[in-house]
């Protein structure tokens, strides 16, 4: 299966939220995602069954969890990426690897999470090497802000995680005061509460390329304490 077989399923003036074959479609600049209703991740065109899901933001080609579907099968695992070319990617190493525990949601990550996930839904979430937006001016475009930091407080379950990966120290630590400043999320390490190595963690094509660069990469853990 290459990724130009995957077709986008609608033109622009007929967007709209829709499931086909592993994929999730959430369209950009749509203001009717209320009047859609998510049938829930057992819908026979997603993983057809019930599970613990991980949810990974950002997911580029699929690299990392790629790896992480295959290694943990006893998990039903999320792949949001915005980009189509990169959904397209992972659709298609999904369906060479014979992946079944892995969709695909072709979204940006705060519209999915605030309009398709049910709260207390989720065991975690990952966010791995996002756009980090490096010119002051552009850096309210981050997605490791206050909206989306509260809306997955409210999708991940009790005591389930938050874990970001960063190249870039200044948005690494953007992310931690955000996170702190929510009471709802407790950081996993002391101060400077970030590690620069997690063993076993896993590699995608971000990864490789920053410490090929000579970049230290960010770990960064939180624990969601809602219920305490």
């Amino acid at each position: 299966m290459k990724p130009k077989n995957l077709k986008h399923p609608f033109t622009w003036d007929e967007r709209r939220p829709l499931i086909f074959d592993r994929v999730l479609f959430v369209p950009e600049y749509y203001d009717r995602h209320q009047e859609w209703t998510f049938p829930g991740w057992d819908h026979p065109d997603l993983f057809g069954k019930k599970g613990k899901i991980l949810i990974e933001y950002c997911a580029g080609n699929g690299d990392w969890i790629i790896q992480k579907a295959l290694q943990h099968p006893e998990f039903l695992w999320v792949a949001v990426e915005k980009r189509f070319d990169r959904v397209r990617k992972i659709w298609s190493k999904i369906h060479n690897h014979q992946i079944s525990n892995l969709v695909v949601v072709c979204g940006e990550a705060l519209m999915f999470t605030r309009f398709y996930l049910n709260s207390d839904s989720i065991e975690g979430v990952y966010v791995n090497f996002p756009d980090p937006w490096p010119k002051e001016k552009h850096a309210k475009n981050r997605l490791i802000q206050e909206p989306f930091i509260l809306e997955i407080a409210r999708v991940v379950k009790n005591e389930g995680t938050a874990t970001f990966v960063t190249d870039h120290i200044i948005y690494s630590q953007q992310m931690i005061q955000e996170m702190l400043r929510i009471s709802l999320w407790k950081s996993a390490f002391q101060e400077p509460h970030y590690v620069t190595d997690w063993q076993n963690y896993g590699t995608s094509y971000f990864d490789d390329l920053w410490r090929k660069k000579g970049y230290t990469i960010h770990y960064m853990n939180f624990i969601n304490y809602k219920n305490k």
